[in-house]
């Protein structure tokens, strides 16, 4: 028996689980629930070749293109061209809601169905809603072929949602499901970032954080630290931080940190206060969402009437400067 009570000798997971309390229910009746059924979990670990952080065969990680301290989602295009550094796709666009394949138009260049200047690289980001991440899974034999034909410069691994309030056997399974979309991702050619993802730092976090320093080759980390379940609440904010620090101390410091979901300023120098001297890149749709409003991020004093594509823009070069870190901009002003 653990510390809540439950024979964790009958669950299959318990050595990688560590025997951790969150709502498992191991040695309990089912109540219909077939996560709760001890044979049914062990078929689920055997079906993803365990819950470790292993995969059968050696892979290259990719060499990835620079990045950079800002990467702005965009949802829709304009009528004349974006001329930018950067833009993430989101991945429920150019998939779907059901995550099953790529919609008609994106069977075309990518750069051409957005309006985007030839100099533009395109990032695709999966930081989607769990009905798309659940189709993705299930055909993603599919899904990886059609991402080899959209040729993007980089992909964002889906983020499979390890919430906080979940059973733990099925934290578990999210984790290696991200796990193992990276390695696929990788084998297939593709220029992929793999997703960190857990709610408890022990095991989770450090075995992420071991296994990261084992991958000579790996430069980057996608991390996604939004969501209504955090911005919703002060305590689970204040607990990403702490978590995002322990991996910060844990992890090799050349790894850069693409940080999914945050876009306020006092949180994002509450992110570089708890990585300091990390390589970040920060992801999110802000330039996008008020541009789509004839809004600037500098604000109302700024405010005159412009496009959505103009202030797109101009959101996106405000970012560009706001995002980068404190050396960065004292040095460009010493130039």
């Amino acid at each position: 028996m653990n510390a809540c009570g439950l024979d964790c000798s009958l669950c299959p997971a318990a050595k990688r689980c560590g025997r951790t309390c969150n709502f498992c229910r191991a040695g309990q009746p089912a109540s219909g629930n077939p996560i709760f059924d001890m044979s049914i979990r062990k078929t689920v670990m055997n079906g993803l070749g365990g819950l470790d952080l292993t995969w059968p065969r050696q892979i290259a990680h990719p060499v990835l293109p620079d990045l950079p301290v800002h990467l702005p989602i965009f949802v829709q295009a304009y009528a004349d061209l974006i001329d930018v550094p950067w833009v993430a796709l989101h991945g429920a666009r150019l998939f779907g809601i059901n995550g099953c394949g790529l919609t008609g138009k994106h069977w075309r260049p990518l750069h051409e169905v957005y309006r985007l200047a030839p100099t533009t690289r395109v990032a695709i980001e999966f930081n989607v809603v769990d009905r798309v991440l659940e189709g993705l899974w299930t055909n993603q034999s599919v899904v990886i072929t059609q991402l080899v034909h959209l040729r993007p410069d980089l992909i964002l691994t889906p983020n499979f949602s390890v919430w906080f309030d979940d059973c733990r056997f099925r934290q578990l399974v999210q984790i290696k499901r991200s796990f193992s979309f990276y390695h696929r991702l990788v084998e297939a050619g593709l220029p992929a970032v793999p997703d960190i993802g857990f709610s408890f730092f022990e095991p989770d976090g450090r075995l992420w954080a071991d296994w990261v320093n084992d991958q000579s080759g790996l430069q980057a980390v996608s991390l996604f630290c939004g969501g209504q379940k955090v911005h919703a609440s002060k305590r689970h904010l204040r607990e990403t931080l702490e978590d995002i620090e322990l991996f910060h101390k844990q992890v090799r410091p050349d790894v850069a940190f693409i940080i999914g979901g945050v876009h306020s300023p006092a949180r994002l120098n509450a992110y570089r206060g708890a990585a300091p001297g990390r390589p970040l890149t920060f992801c999110n749709g802000m330039a996008h969402s008020l541009a789509q409003r004839r809004r600037l991020v500098a604000g109302p004093r700024h405010q005159v009437a412009r496009s959505a594509r103009e202030c797109f823009l101009l959101n996106v070069a405000h970012n560009n400067r706001a995002y980068a870190p404190p050396l960065v901009e004292d040095v460009a002003d010493a130039a």
